[in-house]
């Protein structure tokens, strides 16, 4: 009992120690995002929208809600949202030279910077825009999106 005991607590410690865990089906602020993509190693897929924006309203609606889209992204991505009029949306949108909205930047982390492996800009169907993050997936290598 005493072996149990002190296994079962050994197991939580190391589960403490490793921070709390990470729900890649919800989209974070952009510094929180990047070091969850970065602790993982998965593709942060920063998504840049604005208030308004009819072509983001259609993103979020049709195509960013669908079951297939999430669990992919879900899968192998880590999303930071970003409102491009925000001061901090405002100086990284400058950053990633994403000048309109809706933009989706792909990066991974790479010998302690971080890389663009892709870049989309504008509204598109639901079946584009899953076969563009397969393809992103696919550029990072590892594990596959399907």
């Amino acid at each position: 009992m005493r072996i149990v005991t002190l296994l079962a607590l050994g197991g939580f410690l190391a589960s403490a120690a490793a921070g709390p865990a990470v729900d890649f089906d919800r989209w974070y602020p952009y510094p929180q995002a990047q070091q969850y993509a970065q602790a993982h190693q998965r593709i942060l897929m920063v998504y840049f929208w604005s208030h308004g924006c009819p072509y983001c309203e259609q993103m979020n609606t049709f195509v960013l809600s669908d079951d297939r889209i999430s669990r992919t992204l879900a899968r192998r991505y880590v999303v930071a949202s970003v409102d491009m009029h925000s001061p901090e949306g405002q100086a990284l949108s400058r950053q990633m030279r994403a000048f309109g909205t809706p933009t989706f930047v792909f990066l991974v982390p790479q010998e302690g910077t971080w890389k663009e492996i892709g870049r989309l800009f504008g509204s598109r169907p639901r079946a584009q825009f899953l076969r563009e993050l397969e393809q992103v997936c696919a550029k990072a290598g590892g594990e596959a999106c399907e």
